[in-house]
Formats: C-alpha cells, sequence, structure tokens
C-alpha cells in the first residue's frame, strides 16, 4: 500500500533542523490469496524518493546529516519494494525503506467436487399386468430424468412399465440364470377343492393356470356334456364356466387364451377366458380324439390320442400332420409337453407307464427319423397328464401320485394323493402352486420351485 502524503511532510518537518535526508519507506507487498492455488501476491509499490535535505544554516548548523551535504544533499532515493510473490515475504524497501510484510497466503481454492449424479427417473409404473386373455397393459410413463447435478451428469430417463409375458413358453415365465433345489423339499400340505351340491365333478382334467386373470381352469371330462369350470384364489368355490365344452386337456396359448383338446367334436378349439366364448375356427383333428395339447410359443399345436398316436398342426395350419408313434407298436400316448427351450416334445405311455422324448426341428416339426429316447419308468401304473418346473423336472400324473422326474429321468420324489392323478400345472402370485386334477377334487401344495402354468 501506499505511505501517506502526510507522514511524508512530517518526515520532512522533524528532519530539517537537522539537515538531514528522510527515506521513503517502501510499502508492503501483500499477497492477496489466489483462487483455486493463489493467484501472485501485488508487487510491493517503489519506496517513495527521500525528501531533499535543508541545507545546513549559514551561522553553523549540526554536523552534516547523514547521507545530507553541508548545503544539504538529497536524501537516498529508497529501492521499490520487489514484486511480492504470492504468499511469500515482499522484498524488503531500499535502504531507509521498511521491508515488506509477509504476504499471507492465499487460500487454496477448495476443488470444486464432483458434481451429484442426477438422480435416476424413477422407474415407468407397470400399467397392471397384462391379463391372460386380457388387454396387453400399456407401457408405464418414462420416469422423469433426473435433474442434472452440478458437474455430474444428466440423469437417465426412468423406464417404461413392461408388460406380462403370454403363453405357458418358459422364457417368458422363468427366472433366467437362477439354479433350484429339490423341488418337494419343504413342500406344504396337501389340501382340496370340491364343488357344492348338488354340483359335483364326474372326473376332473387339464388343469391350467392364467396369471393375467390370477384362475385356475379345468376340464369335466366325463360329464355329458363336458364343460370347463374355473377357481379364483384365494376363494376356493369353483364355478362353472363353459357348459358344453367337450374339453379333455387343456392348454394356453400365445395371446393367453383356453386351447382344448374337444374330444366330444374331435377339434381343437381356442376359448376366450373371460368370456368362454369360442375364437377363430376350430381345426378338425379327423379322426383322432384329442386327449392332451401344449402350444409351443411359435403357434406350433402338438396333441395326443391315446388310440392312434400324437401330431403336430403347424403355425397357421388347418389340418394336424399324419399319426405319430411310440415305441413298442405305437404306445398309447396320453400327456405331452415341451422342454424349457422348446426343443424337445415329452409324451407319456399310459400303456406302457413310461416317457418318451422326441427332438424337434427349428420349424418344430418331430423328427421321428432320430427315434425317441426314454426319459424314465414310472412306478406306478396309468402315466396320463404331465407339467414341468423351470428347472426342467416333469411332474406325471399317475395311479396314486404324482411322480417327479429331473430331466434327466432320475427319480426326485412322489407328491402321493392316493388317487388317480389326471395332470397339472403351476400357479399362484409366485407359481410355486401345483394344481392336481383327480376324479372328484381339484387338490394342491406349495412347491420349493416355480413352474409353467400348463
Amino acid at each position: 500500500m501506499k505511505v501517506p502524503r502526510s507522514a511524508v511532510v512530517a518526515c520532512a518537518a522533524a528532519f530539517a533542523l537537522a539537515g538531514q535526508g528522510c527515506g521513503g519507506g517502501g510499502s508492503t507487498g501483500s499477497g492477496s490469496a489466489g483462487s483455486g492455488g493463489g493467484s501472485t501476491g501485488t508487487a510491493g509499490t517503489t519506496g517513495a524518493a527521500g525528501t531533499t535535505g535543508t541545507g545546513g544554516s549559514s551561522t553553523g548548523g549540526s554536523s552534516t546529516g547523514t547521507g545530507g551535504s553541508a548545503t544539504g544533499s538529497a536524501g537516498t532515493t529508497g529501492t521499490g519494494g520487489a514484486t511480492g510473490t504470492a504468499g511469500t515475504t515482499g522484498t524488503g524497501g531500499g535502504a531507509t525503506g521498511a521491508a515488506g510484510t509477509t504476504g499471507t497466503g492465499g487460500t487454496t481454492g477448495a476443488g470444486g467436487g464432483p458434481g451429484s449424479g442426477g438422480r435416476g427417473g424413477a422407474g415407468g409404473s407397470i400399467a397392471g399386468g397384462a391379463g391372460r386373455g386380457g388387454a396387453t397393459g400399456s407401457a408405464g410413463s418414462g420416469g422423469a430424468a433426473g435433474s442434472a447435478g452440478t458437474g455430474g451428469a444428466t440423469g437417465t430417463a426412468g423406464t417404461g412399465g413392461s408388460t406380462a409375458g403370454h403363453g405357458s413358453a418358459a422364457k417368458n415365465i422363468c427366472p433366467q440364470g437362477q439354479t433350484f433345489g429339490n423341488p418337494l423339499t419343504g413342500m406344504g400340505t396337501i389340501q382340496q377343492i370340491t364343488p357344492t351340491n348338488p354340483d359335483y365333478f364326474a372326473f376332473i382334467e387339464g388343469p391350467i393356470w392364467i396369471a393375467g386373470l390370477g384362475t385356475v381352469f379345468f376340464s369335466d371330462n366325463a360329464t355329458s356334456p363336458e364343460r370347463i369350470w374355473k377357481v379364483v384364489p384365494p376363494s376356493t368355490m369353483p364355478t362353472q364356466f363353459v357348459m358344453n365344452s367337450g374339453s379333455n386337456g387343456l392348454a394356453v396359448d400365445n395371446s393367453d387364451r383356453i386351447v382344448a383338446a374337444d374330444q366330444r367334436n374331435k377339434r381343437i378349439a381356442t376359448f376366450d377366458p373371460m368370456t368362454g366364448q369360442i375364437v377363430g375356427t376350430p381345426i378338425s383333428t379327423g379322426s383322432a380324439k384329442p386327449n392332451d395339447v401344449i402350444v409351443r410359443s411359435d403357434n406350433n399345436i402338438y396333441f395326443t390320442d391315446p388310440a392312434t398316436g400324437f401330431y403336430r398342426i403347424a403355425p397357421g395350419g388347418t389340418t394336424p400332420s399324419a399319426a405319430m408313434k411310440l415305441p413298442n407298436n405305437g404306445g398309447q400316448p396320453n400327456g405331452i409337453e415341451l422342454s424349457l427351450d422348446e426343443n424337445t416334445l415329452i409324451v407319456g405311455d399310459v400303456a406302457q407307464q413310461k416317457i418318451f422324448k422326441f427332438t424337434l426341428a427349428a420349424d418344430g416339426s418331430v423328427m421321428t427319423s432320430t427315434g425317441a429316447e426314454l426319459v424314465s419308468q414310472t412306478m406306478r401304473t396309468t402315466v396320463d397328464g404331465m407339467c414341468t418346473d423351470c428347472a426342467g423336472n416333469i411332474y406325471a400324473g399317475t395311479q396314486g401320485a404324482i411322480e417327479v422326474y429331473s430331466p434327466t429321468g432320475s427319480y426326485l420324489g412322489s407328491i402321493v394323493t392316493n388317487l388317480q392323478t389326471s395332470n397339472c400345472t403351476f400357479g399362484g402370485a409366485d407359481r410355486k402352486t401345483l394344481y392336481m386334477t383327480t376324479p372328484a377334487a381339484l387338490k394342491y401344495v406349495t412347491l420349493n420351485v416355480p413352474g409353467l402354468p400348463d
């Protein structure tokens, strides 16, 4: 900073009598705080030149003042203060100039922290799980993008709502990349559902689960005429759904509709699960009397007739293939299922108590030329309908139980009903409830592994 003029005048007055010069002090170099690491301090100002000494008195003044002659030499000019470095001591002024005061070190500017990332937009809400058979739920709105944090990236917009999978394909239903233990570990208690008098079940079959409706459907194939029933858990009260269905086994198609093996009318018919009305034109099966049916995710349909063989209806087709046979004189094909990857067709032989499998081509045709491979021989008689879980295990209805086999045919255990168990399916919110059809009751039990709805 500058030395005030008043100080210079005072200095001149004080030393005039002594005939001495008054040196100007260099001002203090002040280091100003640098921004973010401190900028260079302001240079010290040049010391003011010494005031010219007043000439000595002719009558004999005091001895010559230092730096002044008899007539008073000019005072020595103070050396200008050196440029103060940031935060360092300013170099002192000239001989008579006071040293510059130590400049205070500039505080290091705190580095700007990384800006907080914008919050991710909240995920879009799911617009009601797509009802199986109902309209697909519209995608939820994308979440709003997170606001940009200081120095941070803008938050990612939320994901739109998803819709429920369709059909009975494992790729749309089963958890991916998950492994499972024995499905019977920790099995619950078997319970049952029966109609209220005067209604009764004559012989029920073909249960399926439609998740969008939270409903299990099944046939009574021994009443005249056949009919389709339904139960909506947690209710245990069955109600009649289609009064003249002609049905035996049932399946779920890729629009979540009911596909029925119509044994009475020798056809494959599709029903709306909301109204019970037939959708489209039923496919005639000729002389074959359909017993059980399954639909692949590419709309290939496979069905069985114990008396004549098993068949395929190609996607969009209106007639079935020629009858295909099981080993040992054709057997009696009954239950029919698909492997988890849909590359294998699994067929049960009700007469020989055996489960066979066939490789499927990419278009869904059955590669009978490579032959049937035996999966397992059941321990009880009457291999009837089947179902599968998300571990690929096979559940076969037999006389007195559901027998459970691994994908390679190893026996895992039985769910004993002590009744002829005609078929099964998985349902419930977590798909771990196994529904089993016996002649006069729909039985159900909770297992340790989720499964498929047909």
